[in-house]
């Protein structure tokens, strides 16, 4: 974590990144005409950047060049549920090549902290009005599909 422009907010025990700051340092008046996507890159970077690499990485949002690759730190990653299945089985498969080679497979994870969203799975044969609809459509629902529930777990 950068600590160039990490200040004490006002009243409180919290602090904050400013990038506003950051990148007036640079190019004064250039933070009120970045759009909001760019603020939110920026306070990215200012946030976790390493400190010798913050200028250029700024300086190309600034500039909106891509002269440098992007520098993206996110906190968290969301997966959908079909894209971030594929990315567990692509896990699975690199910590099973990891053990074939004689390799720790547990030292093999994310290095961001991952959410995977299952939202729409459940298929409806029962329609609402039936007495228990939602259990008997999560029971068959878990019956299909109870080794992709398995492999997510």
């Amino acid at each position: 974590m950068n600590h160039d422009y990490r200040k004490p907010l006002p009243g409180t025990d919290l602090d904050y990144f400013d990038t506003e700051a950051a990148i007036e340092a640079i190019q004064p008046g250039a933070y009120a005409t970045l759009p909001y996507t760019s603020k939110v890159l920026a306070e990215n970077l200012v946030r976790r950047c390493e400190p010798a690499n913050l200028d250029a990485a700024l300086r190309q949002i600034i500039e909106r060049k891509r002269d440098l690759d992007f520098p993206w730190f996110p906190a968290r990653v969301v997966c959908h549920d079909i894209l971030g299945q594929t990315a567990l089985v692509d896990l699975a498969g690199l910590r099973d090549a990891i053990a074939a080679k004689g390799g720790d497979p547990a030292k093999v994870n994310p290095v961001v902290p991952t959410q995977l969203i299952v939202d729409h799975s459940l298929a409806v044969e029962h329609a609402g009005f039936e007495a228990d609809a939602f259990e008997k459509n999560r029971a068959i629902e878990d019956r299909r599909n109870d080794d992709r529930f398995h492999f997510i777990n």
